[in-house]
């Protein structure tokens, strides 16, 4: 487990980390403070605890649109397999 120090809107922070997945959190933080930073931007009377609880929300509610499109996906790829092998099973049965 790696240990990386970040930065969320001046605030220091230590986070732990799977080993390998180090670039990965450092890019997820930058683009969680652009995200801050352009809310701050157009609400700018906001605490930051708001914008970090508004941006978490807003990411999560994105992960959700996104996990509904998959499972949506792979029903839709189940069905076409499902054809493809009653299709081949039928092709293969002897006809009498």
């Amino acid at each position: 487990m790696a240990h990386l120090d970040i930065t969320i809107l001046g605030q220091q922070y230590k986070m732990g980390c799977p080993d390998g997945e180090e670039e990965s959190l450092k890019q997820s933080v930058i683009q969680f403070n652009d995200k801050l930073k352009n809310m701050k931007e157009t609400a700018p009377g906001r605490r930051n605890e708001q914008h970090i609880v508004t941006a978490a929300l807003n990411y999560c509610h994105s992960l959700n649109i996104e996990r509904i499109k998959n499972e949506k996906y792979a029903q839709e790829l189940n069905k076409r397999i499902q054809f493809l092998q009653d299709s081949i099973e039928q092709a293969l049965t002897p006809t009498k």
